[in-house]
């Protein structure tokens, strides 16, 4: 809650200046509704509804669970977890290269979790035959038992489940894995038998219960699509209100053909991700029921196959889960051909301008090893870019301190007559060259570039966890050594509601360089203006302290090359007239 007010204390002192920008770069569209007659050439009778299931009682651990239970193990560098031999789940997935928090002794980010426990979250991979296809023939179910070919799945050791019915129809599951977060998965049938058969798969993401999300308005948490070169993004209120399975008359993007995308759920900096293969058309489903529990589902089905006697149906998909890195999501867009991935990502409005810091930063990164560098080589960068209008800036600035005294006698020789001063006023800008309202440019520019950074480090992995130096262990966070603990020297949990009181030395400094830099501005003429103006850089102190560090660093960094600048061009101003 203390960022949310932080963010909208900083929106307040700036809201017309967004509000304009709203207006001119409107939220991105969501995917068009597709026609009824369009699904129904897709669908085959039937859809991600007819596989809910009545969630079991909860009644075991994760750890539990996996002991009790057949698996094949999965490993690389990223992941670790199984997949369970009952059903062909996958039901279990731990992030390797992430904690829960800083502390030494913290869990890794537990992503999947199997049916039982307190959120089960996993994925089903499956076939389904027509309604009314009178032939008969098993298929795998939830409770059937596969056969490994192997027990650990690693990037050099692919695993393949095997299920063979009473026709003598055998179904496999195929299993590959990089050493990051993609699997290949090929669904197989070799129909030994005498007969036809007609089927089509299904690949399934599902989540019990509603999970815990941040619920911030700049953060996208739920369903995320890339369908039809389309983003969508619905909350999973959207699915309870619009997919539910008791609805008769369900929003039109619950049901969707494609060709190619992906689809899935996304949390702050995790995702799970259907993949499947680009050239087929699918009919992806999005629902929500409740049969004691809240269950989200996020799948897709191809299209009916009518597999030979004595011949085998090959069906490849990809399916993504873990961390939602710019440099592995870029990897996959360019070399798996995975249309638009890195908008995974939750860039927002501004993501003409997200994007491009995001990249910038990582790009420094690559060269500095440390994100609070890369930061502060981004805020020169920056510097450069807008350095022509910071020097016209500047300059009028310097120009209308100079002209202080003479403005100052002006306003004591029409104490009483405020036009005639103004017109005075006027000419005087005029003829020595100096624009009141230039001061302003930068700061204007500034703020979309500001809160594009906020966004940045808010929402994108590479920022969580990263340590600068000294106090700063990370920048996504607000500085944790407060004034209210003597900036670590004692160490007690600082109640919420005084939680505004306690400044970090970060803060304090980026509140030292915004007072400094005030003193080399003009002052208002305006007596009311001038003391208001004196209270900012308070002000903004106060506000920016719950920001994560990485913002104020680079908003501290930016005052201290503004005034640099700044000092430099007065000089030179002032110098000619000496």
């Amino acid at each position: 809650m203390g960022e949310q007010k932080n963010l909208f204390l900083a929106i307040g002192l700036s809201v017309a200046i967004i509000v304009v920008f709203q207006l001119l770069f409107p939220q991105q569209s969501v995917m068009p509704p597709t026609s009824t007659n369009d699904i129904e050439e897709i669908q085959p009778a039937t859809s991600i509804d007819d596989n809910q299931v009545v969630s079991r009682t909860i009644i075991k651990s994760k750890e539990e669970i996996i002991v009790l239970s057949d698996r094949v193990n999965i490993k690389n560098s990223s992941l670790s977890g199984s997949i369970n031999l009952t059903g062909g789940i996958m039901d279990d997935l731990v992030l390797l290269k992430y904690k829960e928090s800083l502390n030494d002794d913290s869990k890794n980010i537990n992503l999947f979790s199997p049916e039982e426990t307190t959120n089960p979250y996993y994925i089903e991979f499956g076939w389904k035959k027509l309604s009314n296809n009178s032939s008969v023939f098993d298929l795998p179910t939830r409770d059937t038992q596969w056969s490994a070919t192997a027990s650990n799945l690693t990037p050099n050791s692919p695993v393949t489940l095997v299920w063979t019915n009473k026709q003598n129809v055998t179904f496999k599951i195929h299993f590959e894995i990089d050493d990051n977060y993609l699997f290949n998965v090929s669904q197989i049938i070799e129909n030994n038998s005498s007969s036809n058969i007609e089927v089509f798969p299904y690949r399934l993401i599902k989540r019990i219960n509603l999970p815990d999300t941040i619920n911030f308005f700049i953060l996208h948490e739920g369903l995320i699509s890339l369908l039809n070169d389309e983003l969508l993004e619905k909350d999973y209120d959207d699915l309870q209100d619009d997919c539910s399975t008791t609805t008769n008359e369900k929003k039109l993007f619950c049901d969707q053909k494609s060709k190619g995308g992906w689809l899935g759920f996304t949390d702050k900096y995790w995702m799970s991700a259907l993949i499947p293969d680009p050239d087929e058309t699918i009919n992806a489903n999005y629902r929500h029921s409740n049969n004691g529990k809240d269950d989200f589902r996020v799948g897709y089905v191809g299209k009916v196959f009518d597999i030979k006697p004595h011949s085998t149906l090959l069906y490849i998909g990809k399916v993504f889960a873990g961390a939602k890195s710019l440099k592995i999501l870029d990897n996959y867009k360019n070399n798996n051909n995975i249309t638009r991935f890195t908008d995974a990502i939750d860039w927002g409005w501004f993501s003409f301008l997200t994007k491009p810091i995001s990249y910038s930063i990582n790009w420094f990164y690559g060269y500095a090893g440390n994100f609070g560098l890369a930061i502060i080589a981004f805020t020169i960068l920056m510097r450069l870019i807008l350095f022509p209008l910071a020097h016209i800036s500047f300059k009028s600035m310097a120009k209308m301190k100079k002209l202080q005294p003479e403005m100052q006698r002006l306003k004591e020789t029409y104490p009483d007559d405020r036009k005639k001063m103004q017109q005075e006023l006027m000419a005087l800008y005029k003829r020595e060259g100096a624009n009141p309202v230039a001061g302003c440019l930068p700061l204007i520019v500034q703020i979309p570039i500001f809160f594009s950074l906020y966004k940045v480090l808010f929402c994108t992995i590479e920022m969580y966890h990263a340590p600068f130096y000294g106090w700063i262990h990370d920048l996504s966070a607000p500085d944790p050594l407060g004034a209210l603990t003597l900036f670590g020297i004692i160490s007690w949990d600082v109640p919420a509601f005084l939680s505004i009181a306690n400044i970090g030395i970060l803060p304090i400094f980026m509140g030292f360089t915004m007072w400094l830099q005030q003193k080399l501005n003009p002052a208002p003429t305006d007596p009311t203006q001038a003391k208001i103006f004196k209270f900012l850089p308070f002000v903004f102190t106060f506000i920016l302290a719950g920001f994560a560090a990485g913002l104020v660093l680079y908003w501290s960094v930016n005052n201290i090359l503004s005034i640099s600048q700044q000092w430099i061009i007065q000089r030179k101003i002032l110098a000619k007239n000496e």
